[in-house]
């Protein structure tokens, strides 16, 4: 018995002792315009491709709390992967990059042709997006950029979580997000991106 728990506890050392401590690569930036909170682990490479994760409601803001909650998270989750938080004071435009194929109107379903699109998008652009509203071109009604279906997803946030290079399959399989959506109380978007 003496020696099985001498073996146990040999076993918690080596194991300990290869535990790497992950706060030490977490740094906060403080500025005018975000805050941001970046986990960089010492073997973090990219890939070219990111998770960026958003609220659906753009304007949301989330505590320090929930912040510093889903860093957690995350980081206990992918130890392995760079992972940024990101508030920032006016709302952006949060881009899937080069997976980025085309906009559909939500209310009728028609494509709506690229120069149109980026005619709202440099209107409400002019406004930090503050107001997304605008008029489609298609059926003529009064539509949201938010709303419009992207191909692939992208959206409209104040607070984004980007996570480089992770495992698609990974991340799909898991319960990430519904524990994101209980740490912040929203409904969120999962944007896969490629540079």
């Amino acid at each position: 018995m003496k020696r099985i728990l001498s073996i146990l506890t040999l076993i918690t050392t080596v194991v300990g002792c290869g535990q790497h401590d992950n706060s030490r690569n977490l740094t906060e930036i403080q500025t005018d315009e975000k805050f941001e909170i970046i986990y960089k682990p010492d073997s973090s490479a990219f890939s070219g491709n990111s998770l960026k994760i958003i609220t659906v409601e753009p304007n949301f803001e989330p505590s320090k709390k929930q912040q510093q909650a889903i860093m957690n998270y995350l980081i206990t989750k992918y130890p392995f992967n760079e992972i940024n938080s990101t508030l920032t004071k006016a709302v952006e435009f949060i881009d899937c990059g080069e997976n980025f194929e085309s906009v559909t109107c939500n209310l009728c379903g028609h494509n709506i042709e690229m120069e149109a699109w980026q005619e709202a998008m440099d209107k409400a652009f002019q406004n930090n997006f503050s107001d997304l509203t605008f008029i489609t071109p298609c059926c003529h009604e009064k539509a949201n950029l938010n709303d419009l279906k992207y191909t692939k997803p992208s959206g409209f946030a104040k607070y984004r979580i980007e996570m480089l290079s992770p495992e698609f399959l990974n991340v799909e399989n898991n319960d990430l997000t519904q524990n994101i959506k209980a740490i912040l109380g929203k409904d969120i978007r999962l944007i896969w991106a490629h540079y």
